[in-house]
């Protein structure tokens, strides 16, 4: 009897649940009558839910007739329907035509309206930045935001990516813009690059930043955006944000991985096949010959003899071998693959996500692997209190980063320069039975190309933790209190080794770096958020900063191993050390205050005032202090007046701001004094103590001020389908902080002093919409354009230019700051000129070398991107355009092709003599024709000329692709996968426009000062691959 009592109770709770529970289909439309894929479809206050698939269709099952249904996507207003309107609901959703009430990330983290922003900012999803996975994922952003430029340098996947935003803002050279990671700033400095006498790339902060866990990159352009962070935001500001577990269904596992090959743009290459080794039209008839000419290509013409001697004393066919460049570059490879697992619940949220990238690079013996884990985690500890914390443990090692720049060490200026006779191959193995270099030329700096990738090494570790933690305590409605700290902590070791037997340092030599650099950052925040009247509300903060940075480096080098094989610095009889030590601190309070009038009308004030300890010494009566305010303010007309059908959305804005900032290097203002020892085998050598300034110090150095103004005009209309984006900005930095040189009587070679002046005027157009959209099909597309002036007004008193030194120089050029010119002028020797134009010649014909003057300019001034994404059921297709225009490039890869017979220029008068027509030193009229076998005089001498082997850098590129299909939810509705989609991507794949000449126009051997400066740097490769995305 209880048996069958317990089994009635069961089928009566079994019935009475089926009773509440029920399964609710439907469609969902525009208003249109379109189906809407991928809404959002919620039972309120719950974790059920679902998704509409591409015809619109959902189905979910309730927990009982109460229930009520949320219906969300992007773009449209949120509709709600209750369970009890029938077992079928179908929802026409009403399209958002305020698209702009998107919320956004600003400075400080601080979510706002978009239409309440005075001041132009870019948001970019992490989706648009992983679509097509990057090494260093800020290289995603190129050509996808206006006003900002983004050039990586030709270093390899490891180098430095250079971001400048609204134009170069300070004559030091500190143009780079302020990182922001989940609230806390992180160092981006470079750890080392080439200079004019060759050096490898050690690469940046930025680039260690996972592109699988990014939420949104805010690029905060103008002053008046990024004025809270007070000093550091003088180049502008990039916030990252990273993905957390908000949002999240219950358990979520997301596989990400992409797969791509990286091949040589060889097309970018055109050297001359015709003529081969040797010197004054003469093939080598020796070993000697062969290894004296080296890399010239001034011999016979292919074919004319049978054979020639080479460098190894092998006569081979004299012959065109095949193109040394696709022989010697292999086939790169990037593997990068992310597991995520994130979690929700209603008091709390977590992700955590692992990421292996893996790259094997175009040079032999070289590549990188990079591990990052991420942890994001959200929780309610207490009635009104939260907690956030973040962080990202990166472990990266970078195995044989090239040589760039100068030949030694430099395997790329010997596989571009050798002559077509010449079989790269026959390098092999780079080494002699005894282990030295097995050499290619007479020139001991001309090393073989195998013997770099193999013998020498550029090996780098690096491990860093970045991690913050923000408490909020909400007091009421209307109050808060936010405290949030963070630190950015990385140790990086550097090894670099010259192998014994190296043609140009008999005994070798190593060098061991030490980097440990750490960045602490803390915030207090008191919010205040108040509706006073129904027109008012307010939103204020005041608030107090704090930012140390602690740099540490260790230098051993050392040189002539005493032991061949054995590569330690223990092993060296030549030692010499470095230690160095800096600190850093920045105070700050700032406040910002915005006001709102019935939601059309919005003005915000903000300040902020730092102090700088590398401004600050006791009795020191310049400041060490600047304050920084700004103001901004939006007027949505379209919500405060009565606008044409036509018009969706309408806002105008403007801002003013002064931003600015210190002295970034510490210890200019006093002497400062440095223990040094130089160590032989045996001990001490030199003195131990000795003044350590190289640059006169200034104890009346202040900060520097950047002041900028902006308006602005926002349009959306017929719904959206036509959006544009207008701003003209106008800045000015004055006062600023920089080197000039000084009178060797004084014992020292430069001084710091405030004295700078550069500004930038441009505009910035962004123009988009959705020129096709119905039920199967929808075409988007966005375009972007900039340009920028800039123009330096002031260097020194006697308008003196301002070069950055070897970090900057071509051959006979470099790039630098000239009063009335661009910021990056390239300036070198030139053509000697009469009044009408008529190049001047010697009596042998060779042009005379000119004085150095402007021959080009280095950044360009024009801009654009244009990306088209295509929609076809559940296909999308997407392509991005981008080009620059108005800029120049020094090619040393020109000079020296000139220079040794390579170029495909110098075939002029290779058979018959070149004719020269001018003027001769006297301004008489002068012609002459050079007998081939005299030609390489002529050529040489362009390789002295900078003017010569300046190209003109203007280009178009389809820089990125991606094709992808994601499965349908019908096909996975009775499986535990969520979502699926397999892409081809590609990257860099051709150019539709370029002028340059054996080089990409984006070329530089480092991101750091040589704007327009090319020199043998690792050649462009072209990227395609698949990425497949699996959430569970």
């Amino acid at each position: 009897m209880k048996l069958k009592t317990i089994y009635l109770l069961v089928f009566g709770l079994l019935s009475f649940s089926g009773i509440l529970a029920q399964t609710i289909t439907g469609t969902v439309t525009d208003s249109s009558g379109n189906p809407v894929p991928g809404v959002n479809v919620i039972e309120k206050g719950t974790s059920n839910g679902t998704s509409t698939d591409f015809d619109g269709k959902y189905s979910i099952d309730v927990s009982n007739a109460n229930a009520i249904l949320e219906f969300s996507a992007l773009g449209f207003v949120t509709a709600e329907r209750p369970a009890s309107s029938g077992s079928v609901i179908n929802v026409a959703m009403e399209e958002s035509t305020e698209e702009l009430n998107a919320v956004v990330v600003t400075a400080l983290g601080i979510k706002k309206e978009q239409k309440a922003l005075g001041y132009s900012l870019t948001e970019v999803s992490g989706e648009a930045v992983a679509e097509v996975p990057q090494v260093n994922a800020i290289n995603a952003l190129q050509g996808k935001i206006a006003g900002v430029n983004i050039t990586g340098a030709a270093t390899g996947p490891a180098g430095t990516s250079k971001v400048v935003i609204r134009g170069v803002s300070s004559l030091s050279g500190t143009s780079q813009p302020l990182y922001i990671v989940d609230g806390i700033p992180i160092n981006n400095q470079n750890l080392g690059s080439a200079s004019r006498w060759g050096g490898s790339d050690f690469g940046d902060g930025i680039s260690g930043v996972n592109p699988d866990d990014i939420e949104s990159i805010s690029v905060l352009k103008g002053g008046a955006a990024a004025a809270l962070y007070g000093s550091r935001a003088s180049a502008g500001v990039i916030v990252i944000t990273t993905k957390s577990g908000k949002g999240q269904k219950g358990l979520g596992i997301d596989i990400s991985s992409s797969y791509q090959l990286e091949t040589v743009m060889t097309d970018l290459y055109e050297f001359q096949t015709a003529y081969g080794q040797g010197i004054n039209g003469v093939a080598p008839a020796t070993q000697q010959e062969a290894l004296d000419a080296g890399m010239q290509s001034w011999g016979a013409r292919l074919g004319s003899v049978s054979s020639a001697v080479q460098f190894d004393g092998v006569s081979r066919p004299y012959t065109y071998t095949g193109d040394n460049i696709d022989k010697y570059y292999e086939t790169g490879t990037t593997a990068i693959n992310t597991v995520a697992i994130s979690q929700a619940g209603e008091n709390y949220n977590l992700r955590f996500s692992a990421t292996d990238l893996s790259n094997d690079d175009i040079t032999p013996n070289a590549g990188l692997n990079r591990k990052t884990f991420s942890l994001n985690a959200g929780a309610v500890l207490a009635d009104k209190l939260t907690l956030n914390v973040s962080g990202k443990y990166i472990i990266e090692e970078v195995n044989n980063r090239p040589r760039t720049s100068d030949s030694p060490g430099n395997g790329n200026f010997t596989v571009a320069l050798s002559p077509p006779n010449i079989d790269i191959n026959n390098y092999k193995p780079g080494f002699n039975e005894d282990g030295t270099e097995f050499l290619i030329s007479s020139n001991q700096y001309h090393q073989n190309p195998y013997w770099t990738a193999y013998r020498f090494s550029n090996e780098s570790d690096k491990n860093r933790f970045i991690g913050s933690t923000t408490l909020k305590y909400q007091f009421t409605d209307e109050l808060y209190l936010l405290g949030r700290t963070g630190i950015d902590q990385f140790t990086a070791r550097i090894t670099s080794v010259e192998p014994y037997g190296t043609a140009y340092k008999p005994r070798g030599g190593m060098q061991e770096q030490t980097f440990n650099v750490k960045t602490v950052d803390a915030d207090v925040i008191l919010g205040f958020d108040k509706q006073i009247t129904d027109d008012i509300a307010t939103s204020t903060l005041v608030g107090a900063n704090s930012n140390y940075v602690k740099n540490e480096f260790i230098n051993l080098i050392g040189n002539d191993f005493v032991i061949p094989s054995l590569v330690n610095i223990e092993n060296v009889a030549n030692r010499n050390y470095n230690y160095q030590l800096s600190r850093v601190k920045r105070n700050g309070v700032y406040f910002s205050s915005e006001f709102s009038f019935r939601n059309y009308l919005y003005v915000t004030v903000t300040g902020r005032n730092d102090w700088f300890s590398t401004l600050s010494k006791e009795g020191k009566t310049a400041p060490n202090n600047y304050f920084y305010p700004s103001v901004n303010s939006s007027f949505v007309f379209s919500d405060a007046f009565e606008m044409p059908e036509w018009i969706s959305f309408g806002k105008l804005r403007a801002g003013y701001s002064d931003v600015g900032g210190g002295a970034n290097d510490p210890y200019q203002l006093a002497l400062t004094y440095a223990i040094t020892d130089t160590y032989t085998a045996t001990g001490p050598t030199v003195s131990l103590g000795s003044i350590n300034n190289s640059s006169l110090p200034n104890e009346n150095l202040e900060p520097f001020s950047k002041k900028e103004y902006e308006i602005g005009l926002d349009l959306r209309l017929f719904k959206s389908r036509l959006n544009l984006d207008l701003t003209y900005y106008s800045n000015k930095t004055e006062n600023d902080i920089v080197n000039i040189n000084t009178s060797t009587a004084s014992g020292y070679s430069s001084a710091s002093i405030n004295i700078g002046e550069l500004q930038n005027r441009g505009v910035e157009v962004l123009l988009s919409g959705s020129p096709v959209k119905n039920t199967d099909f929808e075409w988007n597309v966005s375009y972007n354009l900039t340009y920028n002036k800039n123009e330096v007004t002031k260097t020194d008193n006697d308008g003196n230019p301002i070069f950055p030194g070897d970090a900057a120089y071509g051959v006979n050029s470099q790039s630098g700051f000239l009063v009335g010119y661009p910021a990056a002028t390239i300036y070198g020797t030139t053509f000697v000129r009469d009044d009408a134009g008529n190049i001047q010649y010697e009596s042998n014909g060779a042009p005379t070398i000119g004085p150095n003057a402007v021959i080009g300019q280095g950044v360009a001034p024009w801009t654009m991107g244009i990306t088209n994404t295509f929609n076809y059921k559940n296909f999308e297709f997407s392509f991005l355009i981008d080009g620059k225009f108005g800029g120049d490039i020094f090619s040393g890869t020109s000079a020296f092709a000139n220079f040794y017979g390579a170029s495909n220029n110098t075939l002029v008068g290779r058979e018959n003599g070149l004719t020269v027509t001018g003027v001769n030193a006297a301004g008489n009229d002068f012609s002459t024709t050079i007998s081939p076998e005299n030609l390489s005089t002529y050529y040489q001498r362009l390789y002295d000329i900078a003017e010569a082997n300046v190209q003109d850098a203007d280009f178009i590129k389809l820089r990125q692709l991606s094709l992808g299909y994601s499965l349908p939810t019908s096909l996975l509705e009775n499986t535990f996968i969520r979502s699926a989609r397999v892409s081809f991507i590609g990257r860099n794949l051709f150019f539709l426009m370029r002028n340059t000449e054996n080089i990409d126009p984006e070329s530089a051997y480092n991101n750091t000062f040589a704007n327009g400066i090319e020199r043998f740097g690792l050649p462009s490769t072209r990227s395609y691959g698949l990425s497949v995305d699996v959430k569970f």
